[in-house]
């Protein structure tokens, strides 16, 4: 059954990236929010998602305590781990950003788990593994993470430890380069090698080293939304205000513009 589940999901990704209403900022994972749900022999799941529930009833159950929406993802772990898992395309060498809303009273409550495939199945590299701790509100995990070269495939997964219990929302993995606002790399405007931004990652302050005047400049977040636009001062961007993750800047010198990427990550 999980192989069959696999493969349905694994086909629902192919149609999801042959849609001509897909962006790059698009989230990769389907039924992000839970909101779907399905019977099959007797087993209620999330559609796109396989579960413990089909060898362990109640570890991953429909909850209405919720981050956004009506439903999220309950997940207890009895004697065993209770998990769930979804498996998406990817592309090779692309950044992804992942975000992830999870509650729970356990002090280490479990993991959230990313693995890289290859078309096979075959694991690339070692996982990437957030840890789940405790919160009594929902608390959002982020991290900044990279497809392998021979990644065809994500895996992710959702573990909750035995005798734990995770209430968990909104999974979301976004591929960094966002149409319209990408990094430049061919056919500059702006030469590139003129201008550079550091240091990246960044905390507080991004410094821009040119040897040319910029005149202003335009920060855009992961889904290519306008979030600042201002004058230049001192080739300093004050970008203290934003949550970790991954932004876009376009930097313009009179009627000449090139965009570069950085990553906010304290």
């Amino acid at each position: 059954m999980k192989k069959l589940c696999l493969i349905l999901l694994i086909i629902c990704c192919i149609l999801l990236c042959l849609s001509p209403s897909k962006t790059s900022a698009q989230n990769l994972i389907l039924n992000s929010s839970f909101e779907l749900w399905f019977d099959s022999l007797g087993i209620r799941m999330p559609f796109a998602w396989y579960t413990s529930e089909a060898s362990d009833s109640g570890s991953a159950t429909r909850t209405t305590d919720m981050h956004t929406g009506i439903y999220a993802l309950k997940l207890t772990g009895s004697d065993t781990l209770a998990y769930a898992a979804t498996i998406t395309l990817c592309t090779a060498g692309h950044h992804y950003y992942f975000s992830g809303w999870t509650k729970s009273t356990s002090l280490v409550a479990g993991s959230f788990i990313i693995t890289w495939l290859k078309l096979s199945q075959q694991p690339v590299m070692d996982p990437v593994i957030i840890p789940i701790l405790r919160n009594t509100s929902y608390h959002e995990y982020t991290q900044i993470v990279q497809a392998p070269d021979s990644a065809v495939l994500v895996n992710v997964d959702i573990v909750a430890l035995p005798g734990a219990t995770i209430y968990t929302d909104d999974i979301t993995l976004r591929d960094t380069v966002v149409s319209g606002i990408e990094e430049n790399h061919e056919n500059l405007s702006l030469d590139r090698r003129l201008l550079e931004i550091y240091p990246n990652p960044v905390k507080q302050i991004l410094h821009i080293s040119s040897q040319m005047p910029v005149s202003d400049i335009t920060l855009y977040d992961v889904s290519g939304m306008m979030i600042k636009h201002s004058v230049v001062s001192n080739h300093a961007i004050d970008i203290s205000g934003l949550k970790d993750g991954i932004y876009f800047v376009q930097l313009c010198s009179g009627d000449k513009k090139t965009v570069k990427k950085f990553i906010v990550q304290r």
